[in-house]
């Protein structure tokens, strides 16, 4: 993604989707909606996911590292194989809603 595409996904609803391998590092994710999207190999490091909402969602293989995290929910959304968190990052998610599962454990 271009820096422009990035700084303008502040809000953004993300319903239905499948977004595979996007370089979205950086970007402006605040108050985002995910909803029923597959998110694979994506680079979040370093986006701003403040108040972003994740329902029913699969996150695989997405990158972490940096990433602002704060007032979010992950609501029956699963985390496989993540880069870049921590166990104190993990626990948060988990208080937010996330369930973490291994990698051969993905319901896709």
């Amino acid at each position: 993604m271009e820096l422009e595409e990035k700084a303008s996904l502040r809000g953004a609803a993300f319903v239905d989707r499948e977004l595979v391998g996007l370089d979205m590092s950086g970007a402006d994710l605040r108050d985002a909606q995910f909803e029923k999207t597959l998110v694979v190999g994506c680079d979040l490091s370093g986006a701003d996911l403040r108040g972003a909402r994740f329902f029913l969602c699969e996150l695989r293989g997405v990158v972490l590292n940096d990433a602002v995290l704060g007032d979010n929910q992950f609501v029956g959304t699963t985390v496989v194989d993540p880069v870049g968190v921590s166990p104190t990052t993990q626990a948060l998610l988990e208080e937010w809603g996330a369930t973490f599962q291994p990698r051969h454990a993905s319901r896709r």
